[in-house]
């Protein structure tokens, strides 16, 4: 049996009255189970056998990814650098624990002309938006995961808090820092920087503005 376990909301009998955003988690699931439950329709994440099915996207969180996608997008398709996908596809990091980040990044000598189902394996750079439904899970399970995983670069950005915690794996730790403005550049993906202030804009700044600042 899986116990059922909801972040918040009312009774589980009436989810159609539940406040978004919402996460429920479901306990003792398995790599089968999991397929099962999951299609392509489902945002759900699965670690150490909780599955983790979160409500959709707020309009601020979906803009601000949205925003980024395109930014490493075309910094990655320009340089012929690698692939940028995110967030309905699904990353096997291992055995039992699988994640959906916003998005994240392949380099281009890893990735098959082909494209499987899942990766299965470690992104070289991994970046989620934090937001009040998420944020547990980002710090506490999924960033642990990844760091487990050995992700070479992990970015939580927090738009409430106006903060992004930039993990970063330098032989078999992790140097870690907490960045609010200025800019900052990956060490993975070459030529692809941000500024902070472009992240707590409402609204947000030309996408083709800052991508042009961005190919220079």
């Amino acid at each position: 049996m899986i116990a059922v376990q909801m972040k918040m909301g009312p009774r589980i009998a009436d989810l159609r009255a539940m406040d978004l955003p919402y996460t429920l988690r479901l306990y003792g699931v398995t790599d089968a189970m999991f397929d099962e439950l999951v299609d392509e329709d489902t945002r759900a994440e699965l670690i150490d056998g909780v599955m983790i099915v979160h409500s959709p996207a707020s309009m601020k969180h979906d803009n601000l990814s949205g925003f980024l996608r395109v930014l490493m997008r075309g910094l990655s398709e320009v340089k012929e650098a690698g692939i940028v996908l995110g967030p309905k596809s699904l990353i096997r990091l291992a055995r039992g624990r699988r994640v959906g980040p916003d998005l994240y990044f392949l380099e281009k000598k890893r990735v098959a002309r082909k494209l499987p189902r899942e990766w299965k394996g470690t992104p070289d750079l991994l970046m989620e938006v934090l937001s009040p439904s998420n944020r547990r899970e980002g710090i506490e399970e999924k960033l642990p995961a990844c760091r487990a995983a050995g992700v070479r670069e992990i970015r939580l950005i927090d738009p409430d808090e106006r903060e992004i915690l930039v993990e970063t794996r330098r032989g078999k730790s992790y140097s870690t820092s907490r960045v609010s403005a200025g800019r900052i550049d990956s060490i993975v993906l070459k030529g692809f920087w941000l500024d902070a202030s472009w992240l707590w804009a409402e609204p947000l700044p030309s996408v083709m503005v800052c991508l042009r600042k961005i190919l220079g």
